[in-house]
């Protein structure tokens, strides 16, 4: 169980693609439970069952009581390990599940990002490679392997408790890239019904040639909030002669978000800010025919366009 969980993990990009073997967990887990709870209520079956066959041998046999009620006693414990053994193979499924359609949605989402999803081999394809053992957690032997009765329950708890270690790093991997992804610019800034220049060439508004445009423009009122399109810090708050009061955000990884002609700014160089923040207000400051922010978004020192980023919105809001 543990063994394919990090063997399919260990050659991937993503920390999280154990999870598509939650099927061989499920069934392992259950057979062995399965196995192991039969032999118990067989025993129990035949004990009660066979009849003495001479008074002298069943005399001779009885139990002794001590060793009945720590028999018992021994049989409980063991029943109530295995049923506590079912709910956390349960409980584990369940995260599994939840992690594999995290992953999807988060696979979706970085493709925009130039970096393409792995893809399975097609049906007939050639493959190989020298054989090595499955790996386990160390100290552990392979589930249920060899034993039986109470050693097959030790071995399967152990197992679980690795399982268990192992779900808990991918959790803290798909926090990670989940908090990478919400910093990434892709909530409109203005709550805008129009739309003014969009983001390429376009005639410019003052000498009526044709300029490139670097960024988005929302048409707005005077003094409409303008909110952080992604979580990050404030790098830049101040005056550029041609943009007016302008706000750039650094999100980390080479990418700023720039909010420019802005009346008033809200935020100061250095604050950490969280997506959907206001940091400014709508304005015509700069080089501009009238209300509206110019919104950029710059990758690695270039403009992108911004639309890249705002189309993820639904998407990056339902992780």
């Amino acid at each position: 169980m543990a063994l394919v969980l990090l063997s399919a993990k260990s050659m991937t990009r993503s920390g999280i693609r154990a999870v598509t073997m939650r099927q061989v967990v499920v069934v392992g887990l259950v057979c062995l439970l399965i196995s192991i709870s039969s032999g118990f209520l067989a025993g129990m079956a035949v004990g009660q069952r066979i009849a003495p066959i001479e008074p002298e041998v069943a005399q001779a046999v009885t139990p002794d009581p001590v060793h009945e009620k720590f028999a018992f006693s021994k049989l409980g414990e063991m029943a109530g390990r295995l049923i506590k053994l079912e709910a956390d193979a349960r409980s584990m499924v369940k995260k599994m599940t939840a992690l594999e359609s995290l992953e999807k949605r988060l696979t979706e989402i970085q493709a925009f990002k130039g970096v393409p999803p792995a893809k399975a081999l097609p049906g007939g394809a050639n493959s190989g490679g020298q054989y090595y053992p499955a790996r386990t957690c160390p100290g552990v032997e392979a589930l249920g392997a060899g034993k039986a009765g109470e050693e097959a329950v030790d071995a399967t708890e152990s197992q679980i408790n690795c399982l268990r270690r192992l779900i808990n790093r991918m959790e803290t991997a798909a926090t990670q890239r989940r908090a990478a992804l919400l910093s990434l610019p892709t909530r409109q800034p203005v709550a805008a019904n129009r739309m003014g220049s969009s983001f390429g060439n376009r005639s410019d508004p003052f000498t009526g040639q044709i300029a490139f445009h670097s960024g988005l423009d929302f048409s707005a009122d005077t003094g409409t909030p303008i909110h952080a399109a992604g979580g990050g810090k404030v790098s830049f708050a101040g005056w550029v002669s041609e943009l007016g009061n302008v706000v750039e955000i650094d999100h980390g990884n080479g990418l700023v978000s720039r909010y420019a002609h802005c009346s008033r700014l809200v935020v100061k160089q250095g604050e950490v800010v969280t997506p959907g923040m206001l940091i400014a207000e709508v304005g015509s400051t700069g080089r501009s025919t009238g209300p509206h922010l110019h919104f950029e978004v710059v990758r690695n020192g270039m403009f992108v366009d911004p639309v890249q980023y705002l189309s993820l919105d639904p998407q990056v809001a339902g992780i």
